[in-house]
């Protein structure tokens, strides 16, 4: 599977999502134009009307989560920095660090995932999130979270969880991360939802912000919710572009050895895996140096256009920019608590 634009028109279409492309989005977000929204995510369902929900002083918030598999890879941080962005621009945000998602869905003993959530908890921190404007925790001990899970798990079945499968489960059993659903995954993805569905019933407008390969959680927890009674109008979901990644595999994952870097690498190790990336795909999409660029908060529309077009055109200033995009993706990797 190649995250390039032929992948993003079928899953745009296919589930009848709206483009996050230049011309076709017609309102703006928290202060952002549709420009900068289109250098950050790719589609969505509902945001049109969760920015109206903001724009008229309704309560709304944006939550994103991360797994705690190991040390974040650049598809995390590079999420978890649209999150502070969006906090940045005003906006009510919540981080969910999913340390029983990894505790469930991946095996990791509880002692090694409460330390990782430790150090997910200061990295994010230190990557500029104020938890005094927003939410950031842990599903441990969340046993309000729990039992909205619990209510929600009687009207989702084995069938809902096989059809929510992440579009790269197939290449994730090619490369021996699991073979089969199992029922800490099932687990995993019922509280994943429940942290959507709990906000939702608090009352709130809730946009949930994940990578486009992971789109169709938030239409199962719409089942979920549906199926309970409760009203999902107000349950958006908007979906970024993949980061591509190394070695022509698809994405950088934490789950498949060498597909990109992490937070665990030296800063020579970065640097030489990145200056060695040929970035010769015909698409923007398929660079993933364009693609961190593109994630930076500071990063507008007109820096990504012109970014876009030097590297099209291989001018010095995209040879400049990489090495530029290089050392500010060491810079933040090395926020991370060693």
């Amino acid at each position: 599977m190649r995250f390039d634009a032929a992948y993003y028109d079928h899953v745009i279409d296919e589930h009848r999502y709206e483009r996050l492309g230049l011309g076709a989005i017609d309102f703006d977000f928290a202060g952002m134009s549709r420009e900068d929204i289109a250098t950050k995510w790719v589609c969505h369902t509902g945001a049109r009307e969760f920015a109206d929900a903001v724009s008229s002083g309704q309560s709304a918030i944006v939550t994103t989560g991360v797994g705690l598999g190991g040390p974040p890879h650049a598809g995390t941080v590079f999420q978890l920095l649209r999150a502070i962005k969006l906090q940045q621009q005003g906006l009510d945000v919540q981080i969910v660090l999913g340390d029983l998602d990894s505790y469930n869905a991946r095996r990791i003993p509880l002692q090694a995932v409460r330390h990782l959530a430790d150090q997910y908890e200061e990295f994010v921190l230190r990557l500029g999130f104020d938890p005094q404007r927003g939410i950031l925790r842990r599903q441990e001990n969340q046993s309000d979270v729990l039992a909205t899970a619990f209510l929600l798990a009687r009207h989702l079945d084995d069938e809902d969880f096989r059809w929510a499968e992440e579009d790269l489960a197939a290449l994730y059993r090619s490369h021996g991360v699991f073979d089969r659903l199992t029922y800490g995954m099932k687990q995993a993805t019922l509280l994943m939802t429940a942290d959507f569905i709990h906000l939702l019933a608090e009352g709130r407008h809730v946009l949930v912000s994940l990578g486009v390969d992971e789109h169709k959680y938030v239409a199962l927890a719409r089942r979920g919710a549906e199926r309970s009674g409760l009203s999902t109008e107000r349950l958006a979901g908007i979906y970024t572009k993949m980061i591509p990644g190394l070695n022509g595999l698809p994405k950088m994952s934490k789950s498949i050895p060498g597909s990109g870097i992490d937070a665990s690498m030296h800063a020579d190790t970065i640097r030489t895996l990145l200056t060695a990336d040929t970035d010769i795909a015909p698409e923007d999409n398929g660079s993933a140096l364009l693609q961190m660029y593109a994630c930076l908060p500071e990063v507008d529309g007109r820096a990504y256009d012109r970014a876009a077009a030097a590297r099209r055109n291989g001018s010095p200033e995209w040879k400049n920019l990489r090495e530029e995009i290089t050392e500010h993706v060491i810079t933040v990797f090395s926020l991370w608590p060693r």
